[in-house]
């Protein structure tokens, strides 16, 4: 009992006159108004350890280290310290607020509702539900949709290969146009020309061995096959009047030098147009998703269409009649290139075949 007395006394303090005497945690006896303020070391409030009295804790601690052997005074100041540590630690914190009125105000909400703010700034409503996601999800392509991409997925391909050939055609105008400058046009003497003619000569329906066969011959086959190829390849390129023009006049051009020239540039002019359009119709997919989608500036795919060929033209007009008069002419080095059959009618040969004059 001496020794819990003892402990009291400097615990809590004696009674006697006035407040008495004060102790370590408590003053006349009492457990408050002592030298060590457990409000003041831990002034957080709530949780677990509300109800429970600090002097509690410190008793608990004071005894596991008696309960180790060691003496009680000297093991004050680790049992006190051990005890705030173990209070604070199961104080939770206070981790959300309510906002106020002000706050609401200040940040745009509404007055009505409830919110509070964690300790990452993170507003939330209070008794909110978690926002909705809406997912607008499109309608099933109709038959007729799905036949009408199919049209325009099926152009764009033509019009993608039409660009890739006539990348390739340019190399053959360059050969073409170098052999209409060779002095004799009638002669077989291809010189330096010869390996290149005979890459596509074949193609065009003549001897790979170039055998028999006049330069006029070839310029006049090929430049016609060229430009006929081209009205059949390039069908988007060119408008349908155009195509007829060209076709009409292609055979007798292939009977003099200058309109074999003619048909070159033609042809090359077919080549560019090709190649622009092309380039036209996978801008307008990359902007819109497809040929059937319309365009936010220049409307539906066919209406532009049209209106390109107008501002593209294969043949000035003012050309035609130039043209239409030159496939008319026959020069003497191109004579041989001309076949009349038994019922008077005439033919030249383009492209592994016999085209009529009709001139």
């Amino acid at each position: 009992m001496a020794l819990m007395d003892l402990y009291k006394k400097y615990m809590y303090g004696t009674s006697g006159e006035g407040e008495g005497t004060q102790g370590l945690f408590g003053q006349g006896g009492q457990q408050s108004g002592g030298l060590i303020d457990f409000n003041k070391m831990n002034n957080q409030q709530g949780g677990l350890l509300q109800n429970i009295p600090q002097t509690a804790l410190l008793g608990s601690a004071l005894f596991g280290q008696g309960m180790q052997g060691k003496d009680p005074f000297s093991a004050l100041l680790p049992a006190v310290t051990q005890t705030a540590q173990l209070q604070k630690l199961m104080t939770p914190k206070k981790s959300f607020r309510q906002l106020t009125d002000a706050e609401k105000q200040s940040r745009g909400l509404p007055l009505d509702k409830q919110f509070q703010v964690g300790a990452d700034n993170k507003v939330m409503q209070i008794g909110g539900s978690a926002p909705r996601l809406t997912v607008n999800t499109p309608a099933p392509e109709t038959a007729e949709e799905k036949a009408l991409g199919q049209v325009f997925g099926e152009e764009f391909k033509e019009i993608n290969k039409s660009g890739n050939l006539a990348n390739v055609n340019d190399q053959k105008l360059e050969v073409l146009m170098n052999l209409t400058q060779s002095e004799n046009l009638n002669s077989g003497k291809f010189g330096d020309l010869r390996t290149e003619v005979q890459k596509f000569a074949e193609e065009f329906g003549f001897d790979p061995g170039l055998q028999d066969v006049t330069i006029a011959e070839v310029v006049g086959g090929v430049s016609g096959g060229l430009v006929l190829d081209g009205l059949q390849a390039f069908p988007g390129s060119i408008s349908n009047g155009e195509r007829d023009f060209v076709k009409s006049i292609t055979a007798g051009m292939t009977t003099t030098k200058e309109g074999n020239e003619y048909l070159l540039q033609i042809n090359k002019r077919q080549n560019e147009l090709a190649k622009e359009y092309s380039n036209v119709a996978n801008d307008w997919i990359s902007r819109n998703k497809g040929l059937s989608k319309n365009d936010k500036e220049l409307g539906s795919w066919g209406s532009y269409k049209k209106k390109w060929h107008e501002a593209n033209p294969l043949i000035n007009p003012e050309m035609k009649t130039k043209l239409t008069d030159l496939s008319k002419t026959v020069d003497t080095e191109f004579s041989n290139n001309i076949v009349t059959r038994k019922n008077g009618k005439k033919y030249v040969y383009i492209n592994g075949g016999y085209e009529e004059l009709t001139y």
